[in-house]
């Protein structure tokens, strides 16, 4: 029996106010990254930049580049959906410098050869900065947890079974118990089977209590229940090394949207209600959830057009990420543009235990911007964001 441990730590949209407030940022050097979280060699090398920066035209500004902790590429073995190519040059022309991709491969990327496997497929294609999560159990079946220790050793940063949770809490309390030791992040899917609210609330719950027992570091993701965001509201009141996301599409949507987009609106967890909604909104801008991730996952026209029932779950979206965030979020009065870039960048490193690349983006602020998913870059267009009334642009990732 293992000892007890002890954690170790949409009204209209208004004109935003110019930054004249920011200063000049210093200009320190690179800091170093291990091998395995190296940027592409076609990315420059700026000076980085830790707070935003306003260039002559006031409507334009240069901060660092977004993370994504929650990407589908779709290789290898799911390559008719999307592939590493295409959906990191998604992630590139939506502002992301750096993505962390999740293990749901085929086969599942679950052992220390096919993660360092993904080191070299992301050396030849990849336009952004990719970090790969490993399985949190072989084969990702949620019956036997993987070889923590080694994979923490090979360079991996953190284990997620996403797409599903480990059902079994003995299982998962194992899991936790061997991350803490290892010193990986769990990023976990909280979900039952059927995607109730019922089960997102209780599997979160049952990760707050294991972080609290094994001191494990856990990130929930796309929370979409009012009764889980406030779990976790509790669980960092109480100090628990935990954290949260939201993503584009719980924050702008809900149920409501499956009648006109039908199985593009079709996603675990599934849209829920408007008080879920106002209950994200909130959580995000005043900090509970520290990160804004896609959850990018693309899926072919021919697998969206099943019936809804047979369909799968899932849309892409790192293309839509900043516009509608920053209308819902910054346009709307929510939150400072400030805190809400720190949702993209410095919130989702402080998560990962990573420095913020020296990677930048420029974005104009000011461009009223009305998504047409026909100049997306990803392999797939699996999505509800055609037509919907962004705000503001993404000019370069460099």
């Amino acid at each position: 029996m293992r000892g007890k441990r002890h954690p170790s730590h949409l009204s209209q949209p208004s004109q935003p106010s110019h930054l004249s407030h920011l200063s000049q940022p210093s200009q320190p050097s690179q800091p170093s990254q291990p091998s395995h979280l190296s940027q592409p060699s076609h990315l420059s090398q700026p000076s980085h930049l830790s707070q935003p920066s306003h260039l002559s035209q006031p409507s334009h500004l240069i901060t660092p580049a977004f993370i994504d902790l929650h990407v589908h590429l779709r290789e290898p073995g799911q390559t008719a959906k999307g592939d590493i190519a295409h959906e990191t040059a998604a992630a590139r022309a939506g502002g992301f410098g750096t993505v962390v991709a999740m293990a749901n491969t085929t086969p599942p990327t679950d052992t220390v050869e096919r993660w360092q496997a993904m080191q070299e497929r992301f050396a030849q294609s990849a336009q952004v900065r990719v970090i790969q999560c490993a399985c949190m159990t072989k084969d990702r079946a949620g019956r036997e947890p993987v070889d923590a220790a080694a994979l923490k050793t090979a360079g991996v940063i953190a284990l997620s079974d996403d797409g599903s949770t480990p059902q079994d809490t003995g299982v998962m309390r194992e899991v936790a118990y061997r991350a803490a030791e290892a010193g990986l992040l769990l990023i976990d899917h909280c979900e039952d089977p059927t995607s109730s609210r019922r089960g997102e609330i209780d599997f979160a719950t049952r990760d707050l209590e294991l972080a609290r027992e094994t001191g494990a570091r856990f990130h929930l993701q796309h929370l979409s229940a009012t009764e889980a965001v406030e779990a976790l509201r509790e669980a960092q009141k109480d100090g628990l090394p935990v954290s949260g996301e939201a993503t584009p599409h719980h924050l702008a949507f809900t149920a409501a949207a499956i009648a006109r987009w039908g199985t593009n609106a079709k996603m675990a967890p599934p849209l829920r209600e408007e008080h879920d909604r106002q209950a994200l909104l909130t959580a995000v801008a005043d900090g509970t959830l520290a990160a804004i991730a896609t959850d990018h996952a693309p899926h072919t026209a021919e697998e969206k057009a099943r019936p809804f029932d047979e369909a799968p779950n899932g849309i892409i979206g790192l293309e839509a990420a900043f516009p509608v965030c920053y209308a819902l979020l910054v346009k709307s009065s929510l939150m400072t543009l400030e805190d809400f870039l720190a949702r993209l960048t410095t919130g989702p490193a402080k998560i990962l235990d990573i420095e913020v690349p020296a990677i930048s983006v420029e974005l104009d602020l000011n461009s009223h911007n009305i998504l047409d998913i026909n100049q997306f870059h990803s392999k797939s267009l699996n999505c509800p964001w055609n037509g919907y009334p962004g705000w503001g642009k993404v000019l370069r990732v460099f």
